[in-house]
Formats: C-alpha cells, sequence, structure tokens
C-alpha cells in the first residue's frame, strides 16, 4: 500500500490566499514525510457552495506546489471535463507535465449540474461529453500529426496541441468513481486509476472495487493496486487525546444531497453523525497508532485491498499542529505496517 492526500479544501477563510497557503503547507509536508501523492480538488465550477476560498484552478496550485517538492505527484481531484474545451485540457495537462517534471496526474471527472447559465448550458448530456472529451484528450496527446475531429459535441480541422506531455505515452490519468457502473468500468477499460470518496461506506467501496475488477484492458489491465481510496485518518497518542483533539469539528457540506445519512445509526438521526462518534464506531479511523492501524487493515481486508491511501486534507480538522503531528505519526508508526500489504497477491 502506498499514501497520499486528498486534499478536499473547506476551510471557510474570507480570503482565499489563506486557505491555499494552508493547503500548501499541508502538501509540502506530506512529501517531506514521504508520502507518494496528492489530488487537489477543485470546487468553484458551478457549484451551489461555493464559497470565497474555494480552489476553482488546482493547475496553477500544482505548479507552486512541484517548485516547493520534491517527489510527490499531485493531480487535480478533478478537472469536470464537460465545462471545459477538450483540446485546452490536453494542453494544459502537458504544460503541468513538464513545469512539474513528470509528477504531473490528471484528473477527470463529470462536474456538477448542466452549466447553471454561468457558462451556459452544457450542449449535450454530461456523460456523453466527457466519453467523447477523453477520447479527444488523448488523440491530442498520443497523434503524432494534426487531425480533424467530426465528433458529436466538438467538430474541427487541422487540431493538435504544443507541447506534446513529457511522459510517454501519457500521463496517467485518474478518474473519479461514483456507485455508477458505467464510470467505474470506463476507469478500468481506459486504463485509469479510480478515485473513490471518503463518503461511501465499507461496503460501498468494497461493491465499486468489484465492479472495477470485472472491466477489461488489454494493456493496462485493472489491478487492485491501482485504485485510490480516500478516508478520514487521525493519529494521536491515545484514542482519548484523538477524541478530545476533534470532539468540536463540524462536518461541513458533506451532509448537503444527504452524502453522509448512511452513517446516521438506527433509530438515530443527523446530531449522532459527529467526527467523534464515527471513529468510535470504526467508520473514520481515528486513535492511537494501534487503533488507526487495526482499523484501517479490517477496512482494507473487507474491501477486498486496494492500492492507495488518501487521508483527507485540507480542512480545519484540529489545528495545524495537531494535524501536523497525526501525518507524522501516522507515517512513522502506522504506514510501515500497512505498506507491507499487496492489493495484487
Amino acid at each position: 500500500m502506498e499514501f497520499g492526500l486528498f486534499s478536499n479544501g473547506e476551510r471557510g477563510n474570507p480570503v482565499a490566499k489563506m486557505t491555499y497557503d494552508e493547503d500548501l503547507a499541508e502538501v509540502v509536508h506530506a512529501d517531506s514525510l514521504g508520502m507518494s501523492e496528492a489530488w487537489i480538488s477543485e470546487h468553484g465550477t458551478l457549484l451551489s457552495w461555493e464559497k470565497p476560498d474555494n480552489m476553482p484552478s488546482a493547475d496553477l496550485f500544482i505548479c507552486k506546489a512541484a517548485a516547493l517538492t520534491k517527489n510527490i505527484r499531485m493531480g487535480p481531484g478533478i478537472r469536470p471535463l464537460p465545462f471545459f474545451h477538450p483540446v485546452q485540457v490536453a494542453t494544459d495537462v502537458a504544460v503541468c507535465d513538464h513545469l512539474t517534471g513528470g509528477r504531473y496526474l490528471a484528473g477527470f471527472g463529470l462536474g456538477i449540474g448542466t452549466g447553471g447559465g454561468q457558462r451556459g448550458e452544457l450542449p449535450g448530456d454530461r456523460r456523453v461529453m466527457m466519453a467523447e472529451a477523453i477520447d479527444l484528450i488523448l488523440k491530442c496527446w498520443t497523434s503524432p500529426e494534426p487531425f480533424d475531429w467530426d465528433g458529436e459535441i466538438w467538430q474541427g480541422k487541422n487540431w493538435h496541441i504544443v507541447p506534446k506531455p513529457l511522459t510517454q505515452p501519457r500521463p496517467e490519468v485518474g478518474i473519479a468513481c461514483s456507485r455508477s457502473e458505467g464510470t467505474l468500468t470506463l476507469a478500468a477499460e481506459m486504463g485509469f486509476l479510480p478515485l473513490m470518496s471518503w463518503n461511501p461506506a465499507t461496503d460501498q467501496i468494497r461493491q465499486m472495487l468489484e465492479i472495477y475488477m470485472e472491466g477489461e484492458n488489454s494493456e493496462i489491465p485493472a489491478r487492485r493496486s491501482r485504485s485510490r481510496v480516500a478516508r478520514v485518518v487521525y493519529v494521536a497518542e491515545t484514542d482519548e487525546q484523538a477524541y478530545k483533539d476533534l470532539e468540536n469539528v463540524d462536518l461541513g457540506t458533506p451532509w448537503s444531497g444527504g452524502r453522509l445519512d448512511h452513517y446516521i445509526p438506527k433509530g438515530g438521526s443527523r446530531d449522532d453523525v459527529t467526527m467523534v462518534n464515527l471513529m468510535k464506531s470504526g467508520d473514520f479511523f481515528g486513535g492511537s497508532p494501534d487503533t488507526v492501524y487495526e482499523g484501517l487493515k479490517n477496512f482494507y481486508d473487507d474491501v477486498g485491498g486496494f492500492g492507495t491511501l488518501l487521508i483527507i486534507a485540507g480542512r480545519n480538522w484540529g489545528t495545524w499542529e495537531q494535524r501536523k503531528r497525526s501525518w507524522t505519526l501516522f507515517m512513522e508508526e502506522v504506514a510501515p505496517r500497512l505498506a507491507k500489504l499487496d492489493a495484487d497477491a
């Protein structure tokens, strides 16, 4: 198993710079600890919960972070393809690939909504648009000569991009996967990395991984080691210290749309779904190094194994010093035991 961050930015600062600086400090610390990758949430594009410190352009953040880190790979989590021209996306990825020295990970997804008038209504179904955009982007990256394109959504002649990506034959691509069978199958068939959010419960993650593993690609087979699963992880010296540190945490907008409703205990209410209760129930992983290791190992076994654990970052869950201590304890006392797990064995 490998380890990284999913910087799911939501701090609520009144000035974006404050949040961006905090997010950047977390990525730099993760790199210093030896984490392998970081995915930066791209929020603010036509969302109903836009805030002053949203991150609408993860690529700019990633290129700055690349200059301050040494090894960590980074990607947007995710660029909503239906809202951008595919040739521009292909170009942006190629430039970021060069600027990061090959440490860039492309991140694709559907996004939310149908345009809302802010960019004009989308000209087609989002899934149709995403599928065509992916084909066009891959063509831009790999075609040795300019080409014509006559698709359902986009048409053009003599298309090409400069520069071509640094990473050959193409950059690695992650794709946001929900419980939708179509997206999971697409990830497998295209040889993309499946990115799984921190909201789904254990049984949902298990089902998603099973669907992904059924997909076929002769060149890049679906393997559990290629899957990325985001989870809430917080390590302190003791269980009691972890509960004390996070007892006043506000879980925030995940309540919108009922994305945490499946954690409501039988006969309970949303008031029962607190950070501490979720850690005590084992749905979130918080406590001493031993407690967190045992919880994550059980989760890993229950879902059938996965490749990279992405720890949720980008939120003011605890102070910066507490989060820094948590990740240091995790990488020193928990990660070495989990690193031995081989999801493909």
